[in-house]
């Protein structure tokens, strides 16, 4: 899927929508579990386990787990789930929490994120933080230095980079982009992004917008 010292797409986005000093999230928690939903289905798509059938259903052609515990959660409940399969209602249900844990649980098995407690005098209190506090300004930095250079992005960074444009996490994260690398990226958006990511990328972007509108948070 990637390059061995590449994390996957949704791993990505979870890093990119923190702040790696503070922890803090960067975008709502809603918001980041629709962009982490609709990471996880690309995934899928590139361990050729689901397909689209058209711009807005799905369908599993291969039941086999993955060797990944996160997709092969998400595999299992759409086997087990009777179609057809709706591309916006399953990013939905996969915002409610669900993709947000399993990116938590692989980043955490991986060590990318660890478990602290803090002790106060009637309580104690466990939160998750980045053992490189470095770590999630890599993804964008590294999308950044390909566009300036002129290189074509993986498939995965493509797709990585349609939906921070998607959840609105660019505006922070390619707030750098000069006219040029943002030209650049739109043209390789046009001619190297497979179509079912676009598809996907788009409902992603019709998703938060809806979760906008109705204030959810």
């Amino acid at each position: 899927m990637t390059s061995p010292q590449q994390l996957p797409p949704a791993d990505d986005l979870y890093l990119a929508a923190h702040d790696g000093i503070g922890g803090r999230m960067l975008v709502s928690g809603h918001v980041l579990g629709i962009g982490l939903g609709a990471a996880l289905l690309g995934e899928l798509m590139f361990w050729r386990r689901i397909q689209l059938t058209s711009e807005s259903s799905l369908q599993v052609i291969d039941a086999q787990p993955t060797t990944d515990a996160a997709t092969a959660a998400v595999l299992r409940r759409l086997v087990e789930s009777p179609g057809p399969h709706g591309l916006r209602q399953w990013i939905m249900h996969l915002s409610t929490g669900l993709a947000t844990g399993l990116i938590e649980h692989r980043l955490t098995a991986a060590g990318v994120l660890r478990r602290e407690t803090k002790r106060r005098l009637l309580s104690t209190n466990t939160s998750l933080v980045f053992a490189d506090p470095l770590s999630p300004g890599q993804p964008a930095i590294r999308i950044r230095t390909r566009l300036s250079y002129n290189e074509s992005l993986e498939i995965p960074d493509l797709m990585l980079a349609g939906l921070f444009l998607a959840t609105g996490l660019d505006q922070l994260v390619f707030d750098t982009l000069n006219p040029r690398d943002r030209a650049r990226l739109s043209d390789q958006f046009r001619r190297n992004l497979p179509q079912p990511l676009h598809h996907l990328v788009s409902w992603t972007r019709t998703v938060a917008a809806e979760s906008a509108t109705v204030g959810i948070s």
